[in-house]
This record gives structure tokens, sequence and C-alpha cells, in this order.
């Protein structure tokens, strides 16, 4: 199994940033690449964050020992874990070049208790994985930048400034239109437009018609554009 140069240098990177050497660190890094290469990038987030909750409760339980308050709680919530575990690593590996699922299998999914050591000990592997990702480093998971990429050109309008609500446009247009009725019907209750008062009145509901005239075209353009 030969890696890319890419997941060689995290995983020196990796192991150089914690001081510690990966128990299996080619079939670490052999999982992250065919999980990016099927683009199983939260099946892999998912593996390595249960297997950090795996690692730290087998610590826990250890230390405070069968007898110890929250035992049984302890042991029932990392035998849960560790299926989890065991089935999103399977779901990476099912897919994958028939040597490379071989090894896994025999190496880390068979019955006998050499099998199970090896399994927790390449899930501490992945707590370590997921520790120097919460360190702010990304993982080395094929293909995944582009699929950011992807999404953020598909996502792009979600930055883009908010084009105005055609809801809030009516409403507005509706109310101006109210209130220009009200002052047409003042203005033909209180005189013809040959007083000040008139001729005021006049003005402002023809600054009002034309306001209703703007605001229709105006969301008339945006309902254009978002067809």
């Amino acid at each position: 199994m030969e890696l890319q140069s890419g997941t060689t240098q995290f995983l020196e990177e990796l192991q150089s940033h914690f001081g510690r050497k990966l128990a299996f660190p080619i079939e670490v890094g052999f999982l992250a690449e065919q999980a990016g290469r099927q683009g199983l990038h939260l099946v892999f987030r998912d593996a390595i964050f249960q297997a950090k909750f795996v690692t730290k409760t087998m610590e826990v339980m250890n230390r405070i020992g069968r007898e110890g308050e929250g035992f049984d709680k302890l042991s029932s919530e990392f035998q849960n874990s560790i299926e989890k575990s065991s089935a999103l690593l399977k779901t990476i590996v099912k897919e994958s070049p028939e040597d490379f699922k071989q090894h896994i299998v025999r190496e880390f999914f068979g019955m006998d208790q050499e099998s199970l050591g090896n399994f927790l000990r390449l899930l501490e592997d992945l707590s370590w994985v997921k520790n120097f990702e919460l360190d702010g480093h990304s993982l080395p998971l094929a293909g995944e930048s582009a699929d950011k990429s992807s999404r953020t050109v598909r996502g792009s309008t979600l930055e883009q400034p908010k084009r105005p609500n055609p809801s809030a446009e009516f409403t507005r247009i509706r109310n101006g239109a109210a209130l220009a009725i009200l002052l047409m019907l003042l203005l033909f209750i209180i005189d013809a437009p040959v007083t000040f008062i008139g001729w005021t009145l006049s003005i402002i509901v023809v600054l009002m018609l034309f306001y209703i005239v703007l605001a229709s075209q105006r969301l008339h353009r945006n309902s254009d554009v978002s067809v």
C-alpha cells in the first residue's frame, strides 16, 4: 500500500506535532485517502470522532476501575462507540481495493484477541488524527478541497447582497396607495386645489403616486432578475 505524498507529509507532521509514533500510520493514511476518493468525508470525520470518544472513555474506565462510580454506564457507552466505529470504518473499506480490504479485515476485524487489540490501537491512532484536526490542521481527504470549492460556488448567492423582499415591497406600495387615496379624499372634502392647503395636498398626492410608480418598476425589475 503506497500513500500519496500529501498524506505521507500529513502523517509526518502529525507525529512530529505530538511527539509520538502512530501504531498503524499506513492504514490511517489509506483510510483517509479511500474516504476522500469515495466522497465519504463525513464518514471518516465521524470515525475519528468516535475513535477519540473510545480512547478517552477507555482511559477513564482504566483509571476508576470496575468498582468505580459510573463504570457500568461508561462500559455501555464504550461498547456502543466501538460498534459505531467498526461500522464507519467498514463503510470506508467496503469499496476499497481488494488487497487493502482483506488486510484491514484480517488485522482489525477478526474474532481473536489480537485483532481486537489492533483495532483499539487503530482507534487510538485515529483519535490523534482528530486531535490534530482540532489543533487547526487539515485532514488528508482527497477531493475534499474540490468539494468545498464547488459548494462555495453553488452557495455563492448566499453571500451576495440580499435582494428586496417582494412581500415587503408590496406592503409598502399598498400602504402608499392607501395613504394617497386618503389624501385625495381629504382634497375633495376641503376644497379644489385653489387654497394653500389644497395645493399642498395635491403635491403630496402627486409625490405619493410617483413613489408608487417607482416602487412598482423596481419590484418588477427585481422579479425579472430573480427568474
